[in-house]
């Protein structure tokens, strides 16, 4: 079958590898859909996260069952199926405690194993996800993203009369602006980014206002920093209100400086949101397949694994008119 690997810093190729085998204890999907995400891009720029040389990347996917082990007893071949595609150590304290988003050696598919950017994948039974037999997989292939955006709101406690901004407009802050609107009921959202097509897209998920910076004065009470730049995490802290919150999503690339009087001054919350916990997945693919949630504009494109490369150089350009790509098996 065919694969996307990663073999170093702007270097994946297309190429033959084996089918999995499907073990007592697994299922074997046919991959439908499988998404590139930011993660995916610091494996590829900068060669973060992955722990073997060649893999098969990315962890977002969704598909179809077409094999069950003879120990599986909740899944069977013809079902439509997400996953949850983080891997926990299962020993450190944080996953005794069972918040294994928060392990101490959290890996993904993609990186410590064979990820989804392929034909097939095997998996235990405990990380795959039914959803609904009607379910449309172009959508439900943005499960995985959009329980990050379900993290973030539930760890912020978005209301009605919320006036938040949100600094960055990738995919995962188009997903919380889409999420903090049409769910949750916030009205007052204000975006900022440097794409003039991320903040189109910004004001079609439900953003009020739209814009490059922030005025000078201008405060908010929560403020979501989605972005990953040095920059714009110091815009978050120039920008909340005192008394307020700054909820971080990012990967940072690098160790920066931080002004840590301006939120002592502000008496100000910093609160990390990493990835989503298995609750927040299944709500996702929920909101997603009872229609509660119009995200199809977050979906830039869609690419065959032989156009691979194209997409991630079209992702890591300096224009960032992209949001989401997905690949589409067939």
């Amino acid at each position: 079958m065919q694969a996307l690997r990663y073999y170093g810093i702007h270097d994946v190729r297309v190429e033959e590898i084996e089918k999995p085998i499907c073990r007592d204890d697994e299922v074997l999907i046919k991959i439908a859909y499988a998404g590139i995400c930011g993660s995916d891009l610091h494996i590829y720029n900068k060669g973060m996260f992955i722990q073997n040389i060649p893999e098969t990347m990315g962890h977002e996917f969704d598909g179809v069952v077409v094999e069950v082990g003879k120990n599986i007893q909740k899944l069977k071949p013809g079902d439509k199926v997400i996953a949850n595609p983080m891997v926990p150590c299962m020993t450190c304290k944080s996953c005794k405690k069972g918040s294994y988003n928060t392990c101490e050696a959290l890996g993904f598919i993609g990186e410590v194993s064979q990820g989804c950017f392929t034909e097939y994948i095997a998996l235990k039974e405990a990380a795959v996800i039914k959803v609904a037999e009607n379910a449309d997989l172009r959508m439900v292939a943005l499960s995985e993203p959009l329980a990050v955006a379900v993290n973030i709101c539930r760890r912020a406690f978005f209301v009605p009369g919320d006036r938040i901004a949100l600094i960055g407009a990738g995919p995962i802050g188009l997903l919380t602006i889409a999420l903090a609107y049409q769910v949750y009921g916030v009205h007052d959202i204000t975006v900022v980014d440097l794409s003039e097509k991320r903040l189109e897209l910004a004001k079609k998920l439900g953003a009020r206002r739209a814009v490059k910076t922030l005025e000078k004065g201008e405060c908010f009470h929560k403020i979501v920093e989605a972005a990953g730049a040095p920059a714009t995490f110091s815009l978050a802290t120039k920008h909340v209100d005192s008394n307020g919150f700054i909820y971080v999503v990012s990967i940072f690339e690098k160790e920066f400086d931080i002004d840590i009087n301006a939120l002592v001054a502000a008496q100000a919350t910093l609160v990390g949101c990493n990835v989503y916990t298995d609750d927040d997945l299944r709500t996702a693919a929920s909101y997603i397949t009872e229609n509660r949630v119009e995200i199809s504009p977050v979906i830039s494109a869609e690419y065959q694994l032989k156009d691979g490369k194209k997409a991630f150089e079209l992702l890591s350009s300096v224009d960032k008119n992209a949001a989401k790509i997905l690949f589409q098996m067939k």
